[in-house]
């Protein structure tokens, strides 16, 4: 007998029970049984594939149900509840930032500057995404931050998700300084936005590529996207390169995480995940301070 394996988890009892019907009705055998985050659906290892495009089927020709079968009815509100505590963060350094004799100091220290960057203080690519250039900078990624971010954390759960935002923010002002090679200087947590734009983007294509369907979902997170980045622009230290970046690297990351994980990561993976994200960006400031 072929040893069974999970394709879905942290989902509600309803979820788990509709997702075993649709299963057991496409022929493919299949157990639903409680986990450490709700409940999982396990079914033979060579049916992993099928037993997963079956369900994307099944979520595609019923969009009023669940969106995505790897998202845990059981506490949306929490992982909601990051966006909001990351926003007030970004806000809190800009309004401490703000209210310091010289500004200007801590965007000379800590800003993307290509030059530098290049010459190996890489860890400019995380802390420029902590400062903003005004008032509008800062309110429209708090925005961004809340609606694009929150939502990657209801799909792979809010360690995993700040994880790859943030790595999708750093990799695109790397690349943008790789691009511009001179003085070129940029602030603002809108590049990681951008990535978590680019990582939706991605998970909705993938799911409409393996079901035919769901392309105007994709679509429709791109054009909020685009939207922001029209807002985003007006700022004065706005750099629409390193959006499109952050939003390409996302984009590949989000595409890689939706072809490979069948499943969020349970508790422990998803604060392993938070706990690098956030020393990532300490570390890095700590840098900066030094010197």
């Amino acid at each position: 007998m072929s040893p069974m394996v999970t394709v879905f988890d942290a989902l509600s009892q309803e979820q788990a029970n509709a997702f075993s019907l649709v299963l057991n009705a496409s022929g493919i055998a299949n157990r639903a049984t409680r986990s450490n985050d709700g409940f999982r659906i396990d079914v033979p290892k060579p049916y992993a594939d099928a037993a997963r495009d079956v369900i994307y089927r099944y979520q595609a020709e019923n969009p009023d149900d669940e969106a995505d079968p790897s998202v845990s009815r059981s506490h949306p509100a929490n992982k909601n509840l990051s966006g909001i505590a990351v926003a007030l963060l970004l806000l809190s350094i800009h309004l401490a930032v703000s209210a310091s004799s010289a500004p200007e100091d801590y965007t000379a220290v800590f800003g993307a500057h290509a030059g530098r960057i290049l010459n190996g203080e890489i860890y400019r690519c995380a802390t420029a995404l902590l400062l903003h250039a005004d008032a509008a900078h800062i309110a429209g990624n708090m925005a961004g931050v809340v609606i694009f971010g929150g939502a990657v954390c209801m799909v792979t759960g809010a360690g995993v998700g700040w994880l790859m935002i943030l790595a999708s923010g750093m990799a695109g002002n790397l690349m943008n300084a790789l691009a511009h090679e001179t003085g070129h200087m940029s602030v603002g947590a809108s590049t990681a936005v951008f990535g978590a734009v680019g990582i939706l983007c991605a998970f909705q294509a993938v799911v409409a590529a393996r079901t035919g369907k769901g392309w105007k979902r994709a679509a429709l997170v791109l054009g909020s996207g685009l939207a922001l980045l029209a807002f985003l622009g007006t700022s004065a230290r706005s750099d629409v390169a390193a959006h499109l970046f952050g939003f390409l690297c996302g984009g590949l990351m989000g595409g890689a995480y939706r072809l490979w994980m069948g499943h969020p990561l349970g508790m422990k993976g998803q604060v392993l995940c938070a706990i690098t994200a956030a020393s990532t960006v300490l570390l890095s400031w700590m840098r900066g301070v030094i010197g």
